[in-house]
């Protein structure tokens, strides 16, 4: 029987990074958060097997693991178990088989699957919230399969900025995770020390991760100058994408230059759109949009030395 995986060290950091923001949200929603991630995985696996299964030595990459558990850690704990396995489906197939496989890939898939839920389904991405258990809950989710219906809130942070309601939840909320958000995007302080971990191992690199942190911080205080930038960075998926979305090696672009200019771009869009759009969240956009034009930005960058040298 041959090998059904294909081994891949640089992936098997990333979900090892993801771990704990896993355990984190079954804490926080219950049990039911795993299923979600599971489910996603599954269909993440079973489509990518179902592309490669007759090539001759295909193998299933490790990274439709990667895929699978961040697509469900972009989800909300109370989303339809059959949604997640939906939009696994269309981020492997359609972000990432129908270029040719893993690293020929132009955008995220995992963006590109959650994006597809989001504007498919906007009714279970944006309303069906729950609050957490609380610390003083303990040991909260990891009794329970779920929070109960009493729990259901309206509104993230970044939703009740959007509406101009008053915020519920303070700094230190935000940054331990204590709020209502997707499965895995709340907890400001896990996402950190995972970065650490991706930069320690060198499995991600520092510039588009700083780049899209500084970019974020600055269009921050300029669209939002009545708020805490930190506040707002903590809120969202902003933080998680820069850790574990722009740093994707394969859709990133290739060269210095190229990833100051994508970090950028990115952390301006994000903002941006949380500014002056409908949706309350903006990055995912913002990550789908550096991906489309970064690879006419790469061939200006490549195009200027050849000009220089002609004019010269």
């Amino acid at each position: 029987m041959r090998e059904l995986f294909l081994k891949q060290a640089l992936m098997n950091r990333v979900l090892y990074a993801l771990a704990p923001l896993t355990l984190f949200s079954v804490y926080l929603y219950g049990w039911r958060s795993l299923a979600v991630v599971l489910v996603s995985n599954l269909a993440a696996f079973v489509t990518e097997y179902l592309f490669i299964r007759k090539k001759k030595g295909g193998k299933v990459s490790m990274a439709v693991f990667v895929t699978g558990t961040l697509l469900a850690l972009t989800l909300p704990p109370s989303i339809p178990l059959w949604m997640p396995a939906l939009g696994a489906v269309v981020a492997i197939a359609f972000g990432k088989m129908v270029f040719g496989g893993f690293g020929t890939n132009i955008f995220n898939p995992a963006i590109l699957g959650r994006t597809f839920i989001y504007v498919s389904f906007p009714q279970q991405m944006t309303v069906a919230w729950l609050k957490p258990w609380l610390p003083q809950d303990f040991p909260g989710g990891f009794a329970h399969w779920g929070v109960s219906e009493v729990m259901r809130t309206g509104a993230t942070i970044l939703g009740q900025l959007k509406s101009a309601s008053p915020v519920a939840y303070s700094l230190k909320d935000t940054f331990l995770g204590f709020e209502a958000g997707s499965l895995g995007e709340t907890s400001a302080l896990l996402i950190i020390l995972a970065g650490i971990f991706l930069l320690a191992t060198k499995t991600a690199k520092w510039i588009p991760m700083l780049a899209t942190l500084l970019s974020v911080g600055l269009f921050n205080l300029i669209f939002f100058p009545g708020q805490n930038p930190l506040f707002l960075l903590c809120t969202g998926g902003a933080l998680f994408g820069i850790v574990f979305m722009v740093t994707d090696p394969v859709s990133m672009p290739k060269g210095n230059p190229a990833l100051w200019i994508y970090g950028l771009l990115v952390g301006f869009l994000t903002v941006f759109i949380r500014r002056f759009s409908l949706f309350a969240e903006g990055f995912m956009f913002a990550l789908l949009l550096g991906n489309a034009f970064m690879p006419i930005v790469e061939y200006g960058l490549k195009s200027l030395p050849a000009r220089e040298k002609k004019n010269a």
